[in-house]
């Protein structure tokens, strides 16, 4: 029940964004780093956001911070409030930003990281007409080569370009509720088609834990890959923005390999207007995006393997 005598509080900036580092790196120490503080002064402002929400919002889980339910809760809120902050800033900064800006993506995150992210720029630079192309990563890379596009969302490593973090995430096994897997049995895949990076790891870490697999379906799109699987068709690496209700998490437990997490970063060409330009160097200059989970539409993804225990238990 709330309490008429109580004011309701107002919840600092400084504290937030500390907040948010601490749960997207885990300890004081790394977040510390991230917000340029000591760590000291990282310990004393959670104790004051603490006292300020009269919650506990950490648990320490061996060396690490975890969040509590109510840390998990406060997570999603704090991301919304400092991502207006920094729209709002943006906004008022630049807005004479207008112009066209061609952004690349693959399937797998043109609808999960993409739509947040054009969101975001379309209300900070509402004069932004915004071009979306949906291609395979090593197309996308050729095109922002050749100046056919400004901007590119992929999970490979490119030298040649600037770039910044927008999640990192574990890559899971995924298959249907029905499906069991027996240890010594003859794995069936569900990939891509070719050129696919999940398609290259999923073998190589297979080949490295010496389970026997063999292709059962190749997909063209990332929607047929999944109707396959929820068919019982086979087996499907993949990051952890395609969890859904429809599909099962094989763990280590059932005897596959671990996964190593991915990165997604955001590409920005060499030469670019200065739509573009802007656009990027805000991102870095607010920290809009950080490694770590990422709240769109208020779902916050579980963005290390004990978070995503928790939520499957």
């Amino acid at each position: 029940m709330i309490n008429p005598t109580r004011p309701i509080i107002n919840l600092e900036l400084d504290l937030l964004r500390t907040f948010v580092a601490v749960a997207d790196r885990n300890t004081f120490a790394a977040a510390a780093a991230s917000v340029r503080r000591t760590q000291s002064a990282v310990s004393q402002q959670m104790q004051r956001l603490e006292q300020l929400v009269e919650k506990e919002l950490f648990v320490r889980h061996g060396r690490n911070k975890a969040l509590t339910i109510h840390g998990i809760q406060m997570l999603g809120y704090a991301r919304k409030i400092l991502r207006l902050n920094d729209e709002a800033c943006m906004s008022m900064m630049h807005d004479d930003v207008e112009g066209i800006l061609r952004i690349g993506s693959p399937e797998d995150t043109a609808n999960t990281i993409l739509p947040g992210l054009i969101s975001r720029f379309s209300k900070a630079y509402p004069r932004l007409v915004i071009e979306v192309l949906v291609k395979h990563g090593p197309f996308l890379v050729d095109m922002l080569k050749n100046g056919d596009i400004d901007m590119a969302i992929s999970s490979s490593d490119h030298v040649d370009f600037p770039r910044l973090t927008l999640r990192t995430s574990p890559s899971l096994w995924y298959c249907a509720e029905s499906y069991r897997y027996e240890k010594n049995d003859l794995l069936p895949l569900v990939v891509l088609e070719e050129p696919s990076a999940y398609r290259n790891m999923a073998i190589k870490y297979l080949d490295e834990a010496g389970i026997r697999w063999r292709i059962a379906y190749t997909a063209t799109t990332l929607s047929s890959a999944r109707a396959a699987v929820e068919a019982g068709l086979g087996v499907i690496a993949r990051s952890v923005e395609h969890w859904d209700d429809n599909l099962r998490v094989l763990s280590e437990a059932e005897g596959l390999p671990r996964l190593p997490d991915v990165n997604y970063y955001l590409y920005i060409g060499n030469h670019v207007h200065k739509a573009a330009s802007v656009l990027f160097d805000t991102l870095q200059e607010s920290r809009l995006y950080t490694t770590g989970s990422s709240v769109d539409d208020g779902f916050v993804y579980p963005v290390n393997r004990d978070e995503l225990n928790s939520i499957e238990e």
